[in-house]
């Protein structure tokens, strides 16, 4: 499935709708203004799809941060006048990077085993360590992966 600039404004649009809904969730005017801000800002973050997709996932964590009545990192902060910065670095619990070669010289100098998640992944668990992990609750991930069947 292709992201086209209408599927990722119409997202964005819908979570600007959320977020504004819920806004008096927020507690502190501060928080408040803040949010009002980061909604401004990401309103013009539109210029290529890239930067649509990285919009789009500011927009999804502002409203779970308002959902959840406080502003976490980095929407604590006003906005940045710069581009958008990756948002991975900037999340708490954001993505760990897997690197394989370290996985592979702590194994071999009898360091504990690879976790079964990073062995059964095709990819070695390189698009799972991407994903946030929430500070509490559960993380779910679920895949439907046909592979073709060999013709004799």
């Amino acid at each position: 499935m292709t992201d086209t600039a209408e599927d990722l404004n119409y997202d964005c649009n819908y979570n600007m709708f959320l977020a504004k809904t819920m806004l008096p969730n927020l507690n502190k005017n501060d928080d408040k203004h803040k949010a009002i801000r980061w909604m401004k800002k990401l309103a013009t973050c539109n210029k290529s799809i890239e930067e649509m997709k990285l919009r789009n996932d500011f927009m999804y964590y502002l409203v779970v941060n308002i959902q959840q009545g406080e502003l976490q990192p980095p929407f604590t902060e006003p906005p940045p006048t710069s581009p958008l910065p990756d948002i991975a670095h900037l999340l708490p619990g954001g993505p760990a990077e897997v690197n394989l070669d370290e996985w592979k010289e702590h194994a071999a100098s009898g360091g504990t085993k690879k976790p079964m998640l990073y062995e059964k992944s095709p990819d070695g668990g390189a698009f799972l360590a991407a994903q946030p992990v929430p500070r509490c609750g559960a993380f779910c991930y679920l895949a439907v992966v046909a592979k073709e069947s060999k013709k004799e």
